[in-house]
Formats: structure tokens, sequence, C-alpha cells
């Protein structure tokens, strides 16, 4: 019996270890490949000034996919120029696919080559890219970041020239882009003493003649599929108006309410938040707003927040009520330096239309019940909100909901005009 116990014993004692190393191998790539598909998608629109930004971007992002798990994808639509400064010069977008090498490396698998003329800031060009993708990943959950410059709400190529629009005016005059004649147009503005870039959605043919820019109207009919989320690295995307615009394209959205410095995110460790088995985008949002509260000077600049679009309904109620009870101290803050902005003096004339929605309100002299209920909807959807104590040295950020909103202008028709088409105020009636 002993010897049986020492030969046999030990027989068994190697066949039950290797079994459970089997189970285990089975178990870990089970836990890495089981579950839903998932594609990450990146969007890049760098054909402008912040070309060489984007591009590092994609690097980092490349380097750091070796954490993604083998049922998950990574695809990148990327338009930049060859060269700093050639914006005259088309260039084919591509749309690429990340993938691990045999050895451990990561390679840049090109799935299609679009034509050089493409216009990436369009909504047709954003449909085909998706719809592609979509056929391509079936049955998957995907989720998407743009990254461009940004101009919130605001109607296409508005920020450029403000006073342009306004002066041609008209019910029936609303031209969806034109030719840009003497004068540069907005692309992030930089403080006049030698500050940081800022990324200022979808800025593409510069010095060409023809200026392209996306309305947030547009992107939301773009979309072949629901997200789970949509991340703007680009500036002023924060704020109630794109949250409420998007909610049916996507459950979260993760944007920031002020600009965003050019060099974006935090990209070198985005995808382990992204990929994280039940997704991780509070911890996203903290690894970004953690990295520029880290820094010193004029780049401890940044606000974000992460929105859960399917409560916004609450907020649209109680803000709709706050509205209609309130219109004339609302006009009567047309304008005012007391309520938190998000633009920078700087920027004054180009991006005064970004304030903080919980302050607007706040200054309404509200009754206790709505005061309750706007409370109450604002923790409902903000699931997480940080901002640094000032952006760039020109704003104060002493309040943050996690929302911006339009502070309306009476001598804005074409301004207006646009903002009675967006489902906010279709919801609310802040613009009548």
């Amino acid at each position: 019996m002993t010897l049986f116990r020492n030969i046999y014993g030990k027989a068994c004692l190697r066949l039950v270890l290797l079994t459970a190393l089997l189970i285990g191998f089975c178990a870990c790539e089970d836990h890495i490949c089981t579950g839903p598909k998932r594609v990450f998608i990146v969007y890049s629109i760098g054909f402008n000034n912040l070309s060489n930004y984007l591009k590092q971007d994609i690097e980092e992002l490349s380097k750091s996919y070796s954490s993604v798990p083998c049922n998950s994808h990574v695809v990148i639509y990327s338009h930049s120029t060859k060269t700093r400064g050639s914006y005259s010069t088309p260039n084919s977008p591509v749309l690429i696919e990340l993938k691990k090498t045999k050895s451990g490396g990561v390679v840049r698998d090109t799935i299609v080559t679009y034509d050089p003329n493409t216009v990436s800031a369009s909504k047709e060009t954003l449909h085909n890219v998706l719809s592609y993708i979509k056929d391509r990943y079936q049955e998957a959950e995907y989720s998407i970041l743009f990254s461009s410059h940004g101009t919130g709400w605001t109607p296409a190529d508005y920020c450029n020239d403000p006073n342009f629009y306004e002066k041609q005016y008209s019910d029936t005059w609303i031209p969806r882009m034109r030719t840009v004649r003497g004068h540069q147009p907005y692309w992030g503005v930089t403080p006049e003493d030698g500050g940081p870039v800022v990324k200022g959605f979808g800025i593409q043919n510069i010095t060409t003649g023809t200026y392209h820019e996306m309305n947030i109207t547009d992107m939301k009919d773009a979309f072949p599929m629901k997200m789970n989320a949509i991340i703007f690295d680009a500036c002023f995307m924060g704020g109630i108006e794109v949250a409420y615009e998007l909610r049916n394209n996507t459950d979260f959205l993760v944007a920031s309410q002020t600009e965003i410095l050019a060099d974006g995110m935090e990209y070198t460790t985005m995808l382990k938040y992204i990929f994280n088995r039940n997704g991780d985008l509070k911890g996203f949002c903290e690894n970004f707003f953690n990295y520029y509260n880290d820094q010193s000077g004029q780049y401890k600049s940044a606000t974000i927040s992460l929105i859960d679009c399917t409560r916004l309904g609450p907020l649209a109620e109680v803000c709709s009520e706050i509205f209609d009870a309130h219109r004339t101290r609302i006009a009567a803050l047309e304008g005012s330096m007391k309520i938190q902005r998000y633009y920078r003096l700087t920027n004054a004339g180009i991006h005064q239309w970004f304030y903080d929605l919980e302050d607007i309100a706040m200054f309404c002299d509200l009754s206790e019940d709505h005061k309750e209920r706007l409370k109450t909807a604002l923790e409902g959807c903000v699931v997480y909100k940080a901002a640094t104590p000032e952006f760039i040295s020109d704003i104060k950020l002493e309040k943050h909901s996690g929302l911006s909103m339009y502070l309306p202008f009476t001598d804005r028709g074409y301004l207006n005009n646009f903002y009675r088409t967006l489902e906010w105020n279709k919801a609310t009636g802040l613009v009548q």
C-alpha cells in the first residue's frame, strides 16, 4: 500500500496538477475572451493645426494596446496632414485596426484608404465610416472617441466669425459652410502670453479656402448604431445641449465644459479603462483629471464630466419649469460676469456661449422645491465631475455642476434661431 501511494500517488498528483493548470489556463482565456465583443473607435480629424498632437495620441494608444483583451478591437479613423502646415495638400484619411503580433508587438493594419478629398468633418463621412465598422464587427458593444477641435453646440463656422452670420441673418439664410476669405478660421485661440494651444469639432482644410465643421445636429443623424459611450477629446463639448442632442445615440457622454489643451486626453493608459471587464468610464475621467491637476502653471487646466444620458429626462423637466417661471431673471443675466463662465476672456465674442447650468438656475431665486429637484436631477445624470481651480489663468473655476449651458443673448438672431432647432430647447423652451 505504501509503494502504491509513493509511485501511483505521485502520478496521480502530477495528473491533478496538470489538469488544474489546464483548467486555470482555460479559465484565464475564458475570462479574457468571453462576454460581449467590444469595439473602441477613435475618429480623429487632424487636418488642421492639431495634426502632430493627434498623431502622437495614436502613437501612445498603440503602445498601450498590449493590455486589450482578445475579444475586443481598436479601430482608428485618422485624417491628418502629412507635414505640419500643409493644409492645401489633400491627404487620404485611413481606417486602421491595431493588432498584436506573435512576438508581442503592435501593428497598424490599414483596412480602408479613402479618397484624398474626403471631408471628414461631415455627417456623410462619419455615417459611412461607422456603417462599415458596424458591418465588419457585428453584434458588438461600441464606444467612440472624437478627437479634433470642438465648438460645443454652436452652428458650424459660427465661432469663426459670429458677426458675419449675425449681419447676414434672416429666417431663410442658414448656410452650412462658407468660403473663408481674408481671415484665419478659429482653430484654438492661444493666449497672447504664449500659453498652451487648445483644442477649439472637426475643423478641416484650413488654407484651401474652404472651411468644414460638423453641426451637433448632423452628428446626431450620422450614427447607424447606438454607442455605450461617446467621448469628446475636443473643446466645449460638455454642455447640456450636446448631451441632450446625443441622448438617443449613447448611454454615456464624457466631455469637457471648457477648452481642452492640445495634448488632449491621457492615451498611454486609456485602453485599460475602456476595456475594463465592466468598463470604467469614471476611472477614465479621474485619470484624465489627475493628469492635468498634477501639472503646474497654465498646464494645470482641465474640466471633465461623465454624463448618464439615459437620466436626462428629470433635468429637462425641472429646467423647463424654471425657465418658464424665471424668464425675466434669465434675460437680466445676459453677459453677466457673476455667472460661472467656461470661456476665456481672450475668447469673448467668439465663445461667449458657455456658462454653468446650475449657476444660471441658482441666480433665479428658485423655490425650495425647484432647488431640490434640480439638485436631484443633476446628481442623477452627472456621474462624475472635476475641475482644476482655474483654466489657463483666465477663468476661476469656483463652481462646476458638470454641465455647461447657453445663456441667451437677445441680439444673436442667427445663433438663437439655430438654438431653437436643438432638442434641449425643444424640451425646455429656453429660447422662445
